[in-house]
C-alpha cells in the first residue's frame, strides 16, 4: 500500500496501538522543515517531508465558499490589498462589494503568533443586509449554475492528480451555521447579538448555504477525494442549546453525505470541547474522526484521559499537542506534553499532533522532539 492508502486504512481498520503522526497543515510541516515561507512551499516538498520524516500530511484541495461565485456575478464582487500597519505588521484588507453595500475585513499576520483577524466583515446590524444580500446572490448562483460547481470540480481534480496518489486529499466544506456566525463575517460577540435579533433570516440563509455545500459533496463525489473537512467551535462561545438547534444537525447532514459516498468525516474544533464530549454530542454527529483535543489555555481539556474515553472508541482522534507549545524555546515542553498525550489515549486510535494550523512556521526542533518521543514509544507508524 502507499503512504496514503495505509493512512485511511489505519483510519478505518487500524490498531490502537500504532500512533500516528500528523500535523494539521502539510504546508506548515513542510515550510518549518525546509525552512520555506509558506508561499514558496510545493506539493513536492510536502510529499517528499513525509517520506523523510514519517509524518503524515492531508493536502486540502479546495474550502469551496460563496466568495467563489463572485466570478460569475455582474454585479459582486471582492477587492483585495496588502499592506502593513503602523506597527509594521503584515496584514490583508478584503472589500466584498454588493448593490446593496460594502464590508470590509482585515487580517493581520504576526510574526509572533499566528495570523488573525482584526477587523470582521459584518460589524454590526447596519451590516446586516449587505451580508444577506451577498448571501443570497451567491448562493443561489451556486445552486443554479452547474458552471460554478464546475470550477471548483476542475480545481480539486487538478490538486488531486497533482498528488500522484502519495497523499490524502481534503476538501473543507462548511457548517453553515459556523460560517455565518464566525469565521469570515463576524466575531463571536457580534454573533451572539445578531443570532437573536436576526434569527429567522440566520436560519433562512443557514438552509440556504447548506444547500451549497451539497452541492460542492456531490460534485466532489466521483473525483477521488478521501475526506470531507469542516470546523465548529466549541463552548468558549456556543451554547448546549445552539449546539443542538444548528450544529448536531448540519454536521449530521456532513457526515452522512460523507458516508454514502464512502469518503471521511473530519471535524475540527480546536477551542473548548469537554464538555460537548461529556454530552455525547459527538457520537450524535457520528462523525468520523474529532480533533483538536486542546488543553489549557486554548481548549478547555484537563484531563486528557477523561475525554478520549468520553469520545468512545468508534471516533478517531487528531490533536493533544497545543499550538503555543511548538513555538516554545525549549524542547523539552513538546516532549513532556507528548509523552503524556501518547499515556492518555493510550487504547484508542489516535494521532498525536498539533491543534491547529498556524502562521509562521514553527522551529523544526519543536517538530522533531514530537517525532522522537513517538519513535522512543515504539508505538510510530508510518
Amino acid at each position: 500500500m502507499t503512504k496514503r492508502e495505509r493512512f485511511l486504512d489505519w483510519i478505518r481498520n487500524g490498531d490502537p496501538n500504532d500512533l500516528p503522526v500528523c500535523m494539521s497543515w502539510g504546508e506548515d510541516t513542510a515550510a518549518s522543515f525546509y525552512g520555506k515561507d509558506h508561499s514558496e512551499v510545493t506539493v513536492e516538498d510536502q510529499i517528499s517531508v513525509a517520506e523523510e520524516t514519517g509524518i503524515f500530511n492531508i493536502y486540502h484541495v479546495h474550502m469551496p465558499m460563496p466568495f467563489v461565485a463572485a466570478d460569475f456575478l455582474d454585479d459582486v464582487s471582492i477587492h483585495e490589498e496588502w499592506d502593513h500597519s503602523p506597527d509594521g505588521v503584515k496584514r490583508q484588507t478584503k472589500t466584498l462589494v454588493t448593490p446593496a453595500g460594502k464590508l470590509t475585513s482585515i487580517t493581520e499576520f504576526p510574526k509572533d503568533i499566528g495570523a488573525h483577524n482584526r477587523e470582521f466583515y459584518v460589524k454590526g446590524p447596519e451590516d446586516m443586509s449587505v451580508l444577506e444580500d451577498f448571501i443570497r446572490r451567491s448562493c443561489s448562483e451556486i445552486i443554479r449554475n452547474p458552471e460554478v460547481a464546475e470550477k471548483v470540480k476542475k480545481e480539486s481534480e487538478e490538486a488531486i492528480l497533482s498528488l500522484h496518489g502519495d497523499m490524502p486529499s481534503a476538501c473543507h466544506v462548511f457548517c453553515s451555521a459556523v460560517e455565518l456566525f464566525s469565521c469570515y463575517y463576524m466575531d463571536q460577540t457580534t454573533a451572539l447579538y445578531l443570532s437573536v435579533d436576526f434569527q429567522d433570516l440566520f436560519e433562512e440563509l443557514m438552509e440556504l448555504h447548506g444547500k451549497t455545500t451539497d452541492v460542492w459533496m456531490d460534485t466532489l463525489a466521483n473525483t477521488g477525494l478521501d475526506i470531507y473537512t469542516y470546523a465548529i467551535n466549541g463552548y468558549e462561545w456556543l451554547s448546549p442549546s445552539l449546539y443542538n438547534r444548528y450544529m448536531i444537525p448540519q454536521a449530521k447532514r456532513i457526515n452522512e453525505r460523507a458516508a454514502e459516498q464512502g469518503k471521511l468525516s473530519w471535524l475540527h474544533t480546536c477551542g473548548k470541547l469537554k464538555h460537548i464530549a461529556k454530552a455525547g454530542m459527538y457520537h450524535q454527529m457520528g462523525v468520523d474522526v474529532l480533533e483538536s483535543l486542546a488543553s489549557l489555555p486554548t481548549g478547555d481539556i484537563d484531563n486528557l484521559a477523561e475525554t478520549r474515553r468520553e469520545i468512545g472508541p468508534d471516533i478517531v482522534t487528531r490533536g493533544g499537542m497545543n499550538v503555543e507549545l511548538f513555538y516554545a524555546d525549549d524542547p523539552s515542553v513538546v516532549r513532556e506534553k507528548a509523552e503524556e498525550v501518547i499515556a492518555a489515549t493510550s487504547g484508542y486510535k489516535h494521532m498525536i499532533g498539533d491543534t491547529n494550523g498556524t502562521y509562521p512556521a514553527y522551529p523544526w526542533a519543536n517538530i522533531q522532539a514530537l517525532l522522537d518521543v513517538v519513535k522512543s514509544s515504539g508505538r510510530m507508524y508510518v
